[in-house]
């Protein structure tokens, strides 16, 4: 740091705090991310743009020594690491028990498995998704899949019933689920 811009920034000159912060960013945001592993990366900018608006902000205070600017910014970023761990850690708890709280309030209403009306809606919804599925299989598959599913006939039972080989009917019902997976992936 070049001297006397510490007089400068106690002065108010803008530019020589503009020259500070150009100096030192790079450095304290890389201290600050040490911290703030694990969490939003733009945090630790966050912290460091804080800290120099403090020392703007407090400029007035400041001692012509580098040696005491660096130790501050250190301990400042360091400081205002731990405060924003801190302020993440209640938020994170308070939305767990907030959560839970309006889970418990509104499981057993919202639930399909505690309320009937919802279980009847999602039900019949579920059911038009996959009839309209399966009824865009070719033919021979839905008839195979329909066998197999829906009238609960063994592999063996449906190539007997249709004269089919056992392997074409697992082929068919290879291709069925294929497609019904590809067409109810959203649900």
């Amino acid at each position: 740091m070049q001297a006397g811009l510490i007089t400068l920034i106690k002065d108010s000159d803008r530019g020589a705090f503009d020259a500070l912060c150009r100096e030192r960013y790079v450095s304290l945001v890389s201290y600050a991310r040490l911290f703030l592993s694990g969490v939003d990366p733009l945090w630790a900018e966050d912290v460091v743009q804080d800290v120099l608006f403090g020392v703007w902000q407090n400029r007035r205070r400041l001692r012509d020594n580098e040696k005491e600017l660096q130790a501050y910014l250190l301990r400042s970023v360091y400081n205002r690491c731990v405060n924003y761990l801190k302020r993440a850690r209640r938020l994170q708890s308070f939305n767990n028990s907030y959560e839970d709280r309006m889970l418990a309030v509104l499981g057993d209403c919202w639930s399909p498995d505690r309320n009937p009306v919802i279980r009847s809606v999602f039900s019949a919804d579920l059911r038009d998704l996959i009839a309209e599925a399966v009824s865009k299989l070719s033919p021979r598959c839905r008839e195979v899949f329909t066998l197999s599913y829906l009238e609960n006939y063994s592999n063996k039972e449906i190539s007997e019933r249709l004269g089919i080989s056992l392997s074409t009917v697992e082929n068919h019902m290879y291709l069925a689920l294929k497609q019904l997976r590809a067409s109810l992936a959203n649900i």
